[in-house]
């Protein structure tokens, strides 16, 4: 199997389609987001998320891609302050850390009761976690506590034995995604991404 895919006119439905079938085979993939590549595995191959873990060394939870509210709620517990917030800016570059549901993986949480989701606003990213039919791994394309890489060559030359696909869609050098955590009574800004605080406070009612 081609381990490259460029995205181009006319294939876009063909670099969906081999995407998801490497993830439902238990492969992981690198792929484009609005923010920056990902690597991607589905959250139920658990071998496929060890993999990622040990491609990056990375010790904290993983966060996830889902295809809206619908499907996050096979994965987590979504309150008022989180739908107030998926109305307002999914899909885009914000992710929710929400209180998980028994059944996912330690691999995904890394003994957190939570569970980072989002749903990206990248078509294909989009598209790829529809035709999964689940919801995805969506960690950087990079070691633990380095710069992500920013196209498809730079991972190609760094990760290609590791990796079953690369999809190719040019440069993504962008800020990474806000995440906020709302497992507690108050909220916690863990990184402020490319959605500001601000923002977020005009949409929520925010207890300091």
């Amino acid at each position: 199997m081609k381990k490259r895919i460029l995205i181009k006119a006319g294939n876009f439905a063909e670099a969906v389609a081999k995407a998801a079938e490497v993830l439902k085979q238990g492969g992981v993939i690198a792929y484009p987001t609005e923010t920056l590549y990902g690597l991607g595995a589905s959250l139920s191959k658990e071998q496929a998320v060890a993999r990622i873990r040990k491609i990056k060394g990375k010790p904290e939870p993983i966060l996830a891609l889902v295809s809206g509210a619908e499907m996050a709620e096979r994965y987590v517990e979504l309150d008022d302050r989180a739908r107030k917030l998926i109305e307002a800016f999914w899909p885009g570059p914000l992710t929710l850390i929400l209180k998980a549901r028994p059944g996912i993986s330690d691999l995904v949480r890394a003994g957190s009761a939570g569970l980072g989701l989002r749903m990206s606003s990248d078509r294909f990213a989009k598209a790829l976690v529809k035709r999964a039919g689940e919801a995805i791994t969506s960690t950087s394309a990079n070691l633990s506590g380095k710069k992500p890489w920013e196209n498809a060559d730079e991972i190609e030359a760094e990760l290609g034995l590791e990796l079953d696909l690369i999809v190719d869609d040019g440069k993504r050098a962008g800020k990474a995604s806000t995440v906020l955590d709302l497992l507690g009574g108050k909220p916690k800004l863990i990184r402020e991404g490319q959605i500001q605080l601000n923002e977020i406070k005009m949409v929520m009612e925010w207890q300091e």
